[in-house]
């Protein structure tokens, strides 16, 4: 079976070290380890991969938003095989435009 949203709710290591944990049932969604795969967010592109530990480091997408544990993301996979980012609860840090 082929999935085409990922959505979890972040918890607080997550949010706090970011980085998403991907599931076993989860995992088929991604590329394979070490795979770079393209993730649209904010109007940006950006280079993101899943790591040895079935993490995806996420630290680039903070740079104007705030993600903190309990924030829904939901990653969509295109047909193009490129990957958008949408997450509803997180929001701008403070005096960000």
């Amino acid at each position: 079976m082929t999935i085409s949203e990922f959505t979890k709710h972040l918890n607080r290591p997550e949010a706090r070290h970011r980085y998403w944990h991907i599931l076993k049932d989860d995992r088929e969604f991604f590329p394979e380890a070490h795979e770079t795969f393209k993730l649209e967010f904010d109007g940006k592109i950006y280079e993101m991969k899943v790591n040895h530990k079935e993490d995806v480091m996420t630290g680039q997408l903070y740079e104007r938003f705030r993600f903190l544990e309990n924030d829904r993301i939901i990653v969509t996979k295109k047909k193009d095989g490129t990957y958008s980012l949408n997450a509803p609860d997180t929001k701008l840090y403070p005096n960000t435009k």
